[in-house]
């Protein structure tokens, strides 16, 4: 089975509005089958270990495979091995007694890494292995029976049997390195960040600990202005990274949406009603928030809980603006239109508009001018719509500032 159109729009569309995970197994089902394999499976490195991370056989996934393997040399070397596994004394016949019969036919590929060599011309520098099996000899003109085939790509090309379904196999092969590198990025980076957030809480609770000492010792101590500015300066600082590092750990968590059929007006109405008790948190007079939805949107795949957040986030935003610049009578506005298929929703504010430097940097990561802020609240919102495949852009101006998100 060639590679279709079909299949190059489910890749994409994969990519875009699924977690990794959903993502590499997707893509994996789909080179099962241009490829005419009976089975497959991707395998990555995990700390020490060489480990089926997606196979169609769900009892290999976490089981570890050791570097001697035909996988294992496969990730080490950088080179396609087509082998005869019977006759192959690196294979691992734990392997077989998973999956309830004989591995025959195999073709193990390296899943090149997304970071380049410390050398040009490093082969060995890979993610890990995509290996497809087959019951078939897919190279009639290789005899693997006595010995496994070594080649590069380039020799691959000039089998009949690239053209005829492999071709396809690696043009996505670069999906599954991308996937596979955001997996791991993603896991060591929350990891990082949740310590660092962990240490912060601990340093809070020892400044408060050092303000009872202190308390205790010399209580005049907390009547110098100085000190106290001091200890407040710090108390912030600490204060501002922690919120920091959980909001990157909230960003961290944006490549697992959960899709369902909903309505976006109901995502909107409890977006407004929380934006509705924050802005009479901080307003001292009335705080207009109203919504107008188009009652012909249909339902559709939703994550309705990322949207309120990116939603919040919008209003959020337009409160603490519109309160700090003292706008009379402030008023968000939450619209919807649909023009099929398309899903458009405006979150609108009356107050002067953004500054230049403001709007020219809104959804890049720690570019905020909000004192206490973190920089990412607008960088979360935009992810949260890339990964339901729509876009987001912001018209400013005297009238006042307009996020048009369409999905």
């Amino acid at each position: 089975m060639q590679l279709d159109e079909g299949h190059i729009m489910q890749v994409i569309q994969s990519s875009l509005r699924k977690a990794p995970e959903a993502m590499l197994e997707e893509c994996l089902d789909i080179l099962i089958k241009i490829s005419g394999a009976s089975g497959g499976s991707i395998l990555g490195e995990e700390g020490p270990h060489l480990k089926f991370l997606f196979s169609d056989v769900e009892a290999l996934i976490g089981m570890n495979v050791p570097w001697e393997s035909i996988a294992g040399a496969t990730a080490s070397s950088g080179v396609i091995i087509y082998t005869y596994a019977p006759s192959d004394k690196r294979h691992f016949d734990g392997i077989d007694g998973k999956i309830a019969h004989q591995t025959r036919y195999l073709l193990s590929i390296p899943v090149p890494s997304v970071h380049k060599g410390a050398e040009e011309g490093d082969n060995a520098n890979s993610a890990g292995a995509l290996q497809l099996l087959f019951d078939e000899n897919i190279f009639p003109t290789f005899d693997v029976s006595a010995g496994p085939m070594e080649f590069a790509l380039d020799t691959l090309k000039e089998q009949a049997v690239y053209s005829e379904g492999l071709q396809g196999v690696f043009w996505i092969l670069p999906n599954i390195s991308f996937g596979l590198e955001v997996m791991k990025l993603r896991q060591t980076s929350y990891q990082a960040i949740h310590e660092l957030k962990n240490k912060l809480i601990s340093a809070s609770s020892w400044i408060n600990c050092l303000k009872e000492d202190m308390e205790d010792v010399e209580p005049s101590v907390l009547e110098d202005e100085d000190i106290l500015e001091d200890l407040n300066l710090a108390e912030t600082s600490i204060a501002e990274g922690a919120n920091l590092a959980k909001s990157y750990l909230q960003f961290t968590k944006l490549y697992t949406p959960a899709f369902l059929d909903a309505q976006i007006h109901d995502v909107l109405e409890e977006t407004a009603s929380s934006i509705r008790a924050l802005a009479a948190d901080m307003a001292d007079g009335d705080f207009a928030v109203v919504v107008e939805p188009d009652k012909a949107m249909p339902t559709r795949q939703l994550d309705p809980s990322q949207l309120k957040m990116a939603f919040f986030n919008l209003g959020k935003n337009a409160v603490e603006a519109l309160v700090e610049l003292g706008t009379e009578a402030p008023q968000i506005t939450i619209s919807t239109l649909w023009e099929d298929p398309i899903c458009r929703v405006t979150v609108a504010d009356n107050g002067p508009g953004l500054p230049p430097e403001i709007a020219d940097n809104l959804f890049v990561a720690f570019k905020t001018k909000k004192e206490g802020g973190t920089g990412l609240g607008l960088t979360i919102t935009k992810k949260i719509v890339d990964v339901h495949g729509g876009s987001i852009r912001c018209e400013t101006g005297s009238d006042g500032t307009r996020f048009i998100i369409e999905l």
